[in-house]
């Protein structure tokens, strides 16, 4: 690798997303992400969930899904457990920020985690 391509190492990193944000996290909100070209906002793509990660000591960190324009479940606006398919990811700059390195997430799918509630004792009213 040249010098002049050590300039922006950050595009070289490869990034496990679910083992760095989990693939099981908590939903908080769901908002509309649009396309932007040359600085011009376009139209809605698709859905960024921002969810609560365990694995990131409970940081947030928001996800993009593409290609949906409603959630495909409903969500009320209370937390709740969800599951992503196909976690992807990279690093990059935000020099609108000090130079902060950022983490970008897409996934393919979103659904909500099953709580499956188990009776002890059985029902005694």
């Amino acid at each position: 690798m040249e010098e002049k391509d050590m300039d922006n190492i950050l595009k070289y990193l490869v990034i496990n997303v679910e083992e760095t944000v989990g693939n099981r996290l908590l939903l908080l909100g769901i908002r509309p992400y649009a396309s932007y070209k040359e600085g011009v906002k376009g139209e809605q793509e698709g859905l960024t969930f921002n969810c609560l990660s365990e694995k990131m000591n409970y940081e947030k960190v928001d996800i993009k899904v593409a290609g949906i324009l409603q959630p495909p479940f409903e969500f009320n606006g209370t937390p709740i457990p969800v599951e992503f398919e196909e976690l992807n990811g990279k690093v990059w700059q935000d020099w609108s920020n000090k130079g902060a390195v950022k983490l970008s997430v897409t996934a393919k799918s979103i659904k909500p985690v099953e709580n499956k509630r188990i009776k002890i004792g059985g029902d005694k009213a």
